[in-house]
């Protein structure tokens, strides 16, 4: 292998944290958390198991930077060792089941996406995620379409006006899934419908919004997801922003923890997720909705669940909407993933699928009439999935069902 290779392992291996370095050395001698993985009670390929992944990593670690290393050299990393790592690296919807029920408290979820820096440095990341930093690079968003393309979901729906304001108070980040995937239109519709509905000085940001930089932390680009992250928030603060909402979970999570530790600051805006809005609407009476009895199933997408902590705040919105609302059995902090996170449609989609197909056989079989999320990438995954197994039952995302309920939407 090339010597520009061994020296780029050499450096991004060496670039783990001491506490890194003892978490992955427990966690390879530990497989408790194996029977959490979705990855891994897809596939049963033990590639896909966390406790492989971080053997594969410390050994490689080893071969750079180990004791017996110091003594007598390095050791060259071989082909088939850096084709495992990545393997095995994006076999991973980054859910956090691992994290949540690791039973030393352990940061996996951060030990993943340096993992995937590492296979990036080592020029081994899959096809369609090169492809996708390329399409980042190019167009500001992982679909590759024309940013002056952001707004055009507008046009498949009713809004009348797509405010775009020097200056306002709540500014919606619309997100890329939610902007350019047709599934998801009528969640950005509701969003703005529900604001123009409660006299909210707000606006949209329209082609100057940047993707949130998630995908380029997921394709372990973690560095230059740092543009997107100056460019937002200089956005936001230009406007005068006070209050960022936006729908998307994947979006919530970088806007609320990992701008500030990227910037080395806290922006000057409150970042809120559109569900913790409608429930602060609802809990002070700004709005009231008729409740139902439509037997609905709620989602917790990993992101905004596990990952963001907002959890009771869905559950008591829906509340309001119907009588009969219904639990997975797994739920909450335990939630099983949905298999949309994590670029891993872009890796396996046929695992996707079948991760999915699980939530929708037990949804299926609960009696559920409507499975409902709060996470574009989830409805996807889901719609995916309905089209793909023919199950009957409608997916919605929550500000859908509101904005239907209030009559602001179809």
């Amino acid at each position: 292998m090339a010597s520009n290779i061994q020296e780029k392992a050499k450096k991004a291996l060496g670039e783990f944290t001491k506490r890194q370095l003892m978490e992955l050395d427990t966690c390879s001698h530990c497989a408790l958390c194996t029977d959490m993985c979705p990855a891994y009670n897809e596939s049963k390929n033990v590639l896909h198991a966390p406790g492989v992944r971080t053997s594969k990593l410390v050994k490689l670690y080893d071969k750079k930077h180990g004791f017996w290393t110091k003594l007598f050299g390095e050791k060259e990393i071989t082909e088939k060792e850096i084709e495992e790592l990545a393997e095995s690296t994006y076999h991973c919807s980054l859910c956090g089941r691992c994290m949540e029920s690791c039973p030393f408290g352990f940061q996996t979820h951060e030990l993943w996406i340096k993992a995937r820096e590492i296979v990036d440095s080592l020029e081994a990341s899959p096809e369609n995620v090169i492809r996708l930093a390329g399409l980042m690079d190019e167009n500001m968003n992982p679909y590759g379409l024309e940013p002056d393309t952001r707004l055009d979901w507008s046009f498949f729906t009713d809004l009348d006006d797509a405010p775009e304001l020097d200056e306002a108070e709540i500014a919606y980040f619309v997100g890329c899934t939610t902007a350019y995937k047709g599934a998801n239109h009528d969640v950005a519709f509701a969003i703005c419908s529900l604001l123009e509905n409660q006299g909210e000085n707000w606006t949209l940001l329209g082609e100057d919004e940047w993707c949130c930089g998630a995908p380029s932390v997921m394709s372990g680009k973690t560095e230059e997801a740092k543009k997107y992250a100056e460019h937002n928030v200089e956005l936001f603060e230009s406007k005068k922003i006070k209050r960022v909402i936006t729908g998307c979970a994947g979006c919530y999570r970088m806007l609320k923890f990992e701008y500030p530790v990227m910037l080395g600051r806290k922006p000057n805006f409150e970042v809120m997720h559109a569900v913790q809005y409608l429930h602060e609407q609802l809990t002070t009476g700004r709005l009231e909705v008729e409740q139902g009895k439509e037997k609905i199933i709620y989602h917790d997408p990993c992101e905004l669940g596990r990952l963001g902590g907002i959890i009771k705040e869905p559950r008591e919105v829906l509340a309001k909407i119907t009588s009969e609302l219904i639990e997975f059995d797994e739920h909450g902090v335990d939630s099983k993933c949905c298999g949309g996170g994590g670029l891993l449609q872009s890796v396996n989609n046929d695992m996707r699928l079948n991760i999915v197909k699980e939530k929708l056989d037990e949804a299926v079989e609960k009696g559920a009439e409507m499975l409902v999320s709060a996470c574009p990438a989830c409805k996807l995954a889901f719609v995916d999935g309905v089209r793909e197994f023919k199950h009957d039952i409608e997916i919605y995302d929550i500000h859908e069902l509101i904005a239907k309920r209030l009559g602001v939407s179809d």
